[in-house]
């Protein structure tokens, strides 16, 4: 499922998890985050004047790892006997379509490492193995993305 978000001038198509067709919570958190990050890939591939791939992954990467602050807004699914709250950002707040898309990167990724933190038997001694499973999929995710031709 995808929506169309405009802002400014510029206008920019995200993909949506369609949270009916997930079989628990997990599968749907993963899924959120991939289509995150390959819909920002996608954008910055095609806004960008640049024709080395790995640029666009220093970029992604290093916007993943900036903590920003700022307007979301969150909805709760129910999932068989599982309920999870997404947080989701704000389009109406956000001041270009990049800003827009590393939030929800980022977003998705907190989420599903809030999840999964939640779901251990030992959250502090677990905390470390989960951050760098998620890393894992993310760089995955980024090394197996294969950019558009940029014009």
């Amino acid at each position: 499922m995808t929506k169309s978000i405009t802002i400014g001038d510029q206008t920019v198509t995200l993909t949506e998890v369609d949270s009916q067709n997930a079989k628990n919570i997990q599968e749907l958190l993963t899924a959120r985050v991939q289509y995150a990050i390959l819909d920002q890939l996608n954008d910055m591939a095609s806004r960008s004047g640049m024709e080395n791939p790995d640029e666009i992954k220093k970029l992604l990467l290093r916007d993943i790892a900036f903590k920003r602050g700022g307007y979301s807004s969150s909805f709760t699914f129910d999932i068989d006997d599982q309920t999870v709250t997404l947080t989701e950002a704000d389009s109406q707040n956000a001041v270009n379509i990049q800003e827009l898309l590393t939030a929800r990167v980022q977003y998705a990724i907190l989420d599903q490492l809030n999840h999964m933190i939640s779901e251990s038997d030992n959250p502090n001694n677990e905390l470390r193995k989960l951050k760098d499973s998620i890393l894992g999929d993310v760089t995955k995710i980024i090394d197996n993305f294969i950019p558009l031709e940029i014009e």
